[in-house]
């Protein structure tokens, strides 16, 4: 049984390496997903509660509470959108998008959020919460998107 979970924390560790690699290259934040960091706090707390005293198994709980963690943090590099997703960030390639939808959206004071809908040609959606303004989005999007990929500003 060692053997399995050495196994799994060697596929959870890399899969964490993978994701710090991809939201190092982020340019444009989005809002961090809060559900994510719930999900690695519960998930935690049912992990631990076991009396195992494997090392393997330490690292296991260790690895997946942080992977729960960074997984909440998405945006836009100059290659790929990053997700922010509960149990694992993905890295979509601008070229595999349709369109983008933009929504700007009301808040008080002089403060700006923006809705980024991202469609893929596979019919899968991706929502990102900006906290820039829809100029600088605008902007960001120009410089890295494919000329075959439609923004739709609403």
């Amino acid at each position: 049984m060692t053997i399995f979970w050495w196994i799994l924390d060697l596929l959870v560790l890399a899969s964490a390496a993978v994701s710090i690699y991809w939201q190092s290259q982020i340019t444009l934040r989005a809002k961090y997903n809060y559900w994510s960091l719930g999900y690695g706090v519960v998930f935690g707390v049912l992990l631990t509660t076991s009396m195992v005293n494997d090392w393997s198994y330490i690292v296991f709980t260790a690895a997946f509470i942080l992977i729960n963690i960074i997984s909440g943090i998405g945006g836009l590099t100059p290659e790929r959108v990053i997700t922010n997703g509960i149990f694992y960030a993905t890295a979509v390639r601008f070229t595999d998008l349709q369109t983008i939808t933009l929504i700007q959206q009301p808040m008080p004071g002089n403060r700006s959020r923006v809705i980024a809908v991202f469609k893929t040609k596979r019919n899968r959606r991706i929502s990102l919460v900006f906290t820039q303004t829809m100029e600088t989005l605008l902007t960001q999007l120009r410089q890295v998107m494919p000329n075959d990929v439609a923004v739709e500003v609403r």
